[in-house]
């Protein structure tokens, strides 16, 4: 040990510890004591849920789903609105002006407030508004309805509109009403005297929490995946046993299926052994690691073990080919009808219609040899190979105009090498993520992204110009928005807005 320097007396810790201690104990333990008194909280399920899907982007049952799992401190209806917009519209107002004529029960009695006992969570996916509206008996603060928005706003970066919006209920239902011993603040301010070690601790917890969440969530996903592609296990081997190895399609599937067996036997091996991992350990990265490739892995084999059904079908023309076709020719289709989205009046912020023009042009030429390659097969005229190639011509020159309209809407939308970059490492983000539609042909013979799809277009350049904005105001996203508008009138709703 080394002596203390001459002149200097050694501070003595131990006297001082103990009522040290005994003093944070007794801080921190204050709002204990005020807990054990207090009466106990029930979980109330929702009371109601309603969808008004104005925009056509929410998945309903999983919606429902997700909702029917949330767990509320009282009584709440919940409502879902997506309306579609512009990105400089005071959303407050037009989820006002859409209550007052279409919902007028949303609304109180006398006309000022938003109904007892409502949580409204609302969306414009082309404006990219996200807000949350409260009746005078649910409302929180402002900050907290920044918080609840703040919550949603990754998975609808993403698209993920159904999600979000039960993310976002969720997030309100857990502070709507929450019993004043639930408060944060109550604990923050007995602890206070204990934030630098109890704060980060407290912190650390919460993490770990969410983190587990996540986790948990994520491997329920894989586990239905895998359940999905066990079911089907019997059928998928058969019907990989009579794919036409004749077939340059028959023959590509079936060199993606060649490993299926084997990664299935590990993705068993795998969702056994993560099912023995306790549940207060899913926060770990080694644990969420193996749960994202347990899951990736599952949803992987269960829409390849689609499209090996959709192979046998198809290129043997056997009962039920016309539904495979349809399959085959689903992916482009949504293409098609997405065109004229991409410059259209609802969204204001899209490519100038000198870079979509010839994308229009196409559509009509690509429905019109569609329908001819639907009556060829039905008549013989063409086999099923040429008509995947054909059809594989159509989505590579889809491809193709989109990259042009690319290069031109980045060149009317940035001013500078970092706008074009940021807008160029957007769209090919969404390029790359798009999912692979279960039964497609193509898409299982062929990488991420080798054909460009008009919907992942669409995400990337909404997407490209809002950083791009957002560059330009130096600000990563816009300030809560409050207040109704002009047409509002003395309306003083709890809610606010934001921008995702």
């Amino acid at each position: 040990m080394t002596n203390p320097r001459p002149g200097r007396r050694p501070i003595a810790v131990a006297p001082l510890l103990g009522p040290l201690l005994l003093a944070l104990g007794l801080i921190a333990a204050a709002p204990a004591a005020l807990l054990v008194t207090a009466a106990p909280v029930h979980a109330v399920p929702v009371q109601e849920l309603i969808l008004a899907d104005e925009a056509g982007v929410i998945h309903e049952p999983t919606l429902r789903a997700g909702v029917e799992g949330v767990s509320f401190h009282e009584p709440t209806t919940v409502v879902v609105l997506t309306e579609r917009g512009t990105a400089d519209s005071d959303f407050n107002e037009r989820v006002l002006a859409y209550a007052r004529e279409n919902h007028p029960e949303w609304i109180s009695p006398d006309g000022q407030k938003w109904a007892d006992g409502l949580f409204l969570f609302a969306v414009d996916p082309d404006g990219r508004h996200v807000g949350t509206y409260f009746g005078e008996d649910r409302k929180v603060s402002t900050s907290v309805q920044e918080d609840i928005q703040e919550d949603t706003k990754d998975l609808l970066a993403d698209a993920q509109w159904t999600d979000a919006a039960v993310q976002g209920v969720r997030s309100a239902a857990a502070v709507m009403n929450r019993p004043w011993y639930r408060s944060p603040a109550l604990w923050i301010s007995g602890a206070a005297a204990v934030a630098a070690g109890g704060g980060a601790a407290i912190a650390a917890a919460a993490v770990r929490r969410s983190r587990r969440r996540t986790t948990r969530e994520l491997l329920g996903r894989g586990r239905a995946a895998f359940a999905s592609v066990s079911m089907d296990l019997q059928a998928t081997e058969l019907n990989a046993r009579t794919v036409p190895t004749g077939s340059r399609y028959g023959a590509m599937v079936l060199e993606r299926y060649r490993t299926f067996h084997d990664r299935y036997v590990h993705a068993a091996a795998e969702n056994d052994r993560l099912a023995g991992i306790e549940d207060r350990r899913l926060h770990r990265r080694e644990h969420r690691d193996a749960v994202e490739e347990f899951t990736r892995t599952a949803e992987a084999l269960d829409a390849l073990d689609d499209t090996v059904v959709d192979s046998n079908t198809f290129l043997n023309l056997q009962h039920g080919w016309p539904d495979a076709w349809d399959r085959q020719t689903a992916p482009l289709r949504e293409d098609l009808a997405e065109i004229d989205r991409l410059d259209g009046p609802d969204n204001p912020d899209g490519p100038p219609p000198a870079a979509t023009a010839p994308l229009r042009s196409f559509r009509v030429e690509a429905e019109q040899e569609l329908q001819r390659l639907g009556a060829s097969l039905a008549e013989g005229a063409v086999t099923p190979d040429d008509a995947l190639d054909a059809l594989a011509a159509l989505r590579s020159r889809l491809t193709d105009l989109l990259q042009d309209a690319a290069t031109s809407g980045i060149a009317a939308a940035a001013a500078s090498d970092a706008e074009r970059t940021l807008m160029a490492q957007a769209l090919e983000a969404e390029r790359e993520r798009s999912p692979k539609r279960p039964g497609s042909i193509l898409d299982t013979v062929h990488q991420p992204g080798w054909f460009w799809t008009a919907v992942a277009f669409q995400h990337g350049y909404r997407t490209g110009v809002d950083q791009v904005t957002h560059a330009r105001e130096q600000a990563a996203q816009s300030s809560a928005s409050t207040g109704y508008g002009a047409s509002g009138g003395s309306f003083s709703g709890a809610g606010s807005s934001s921008r995702f």
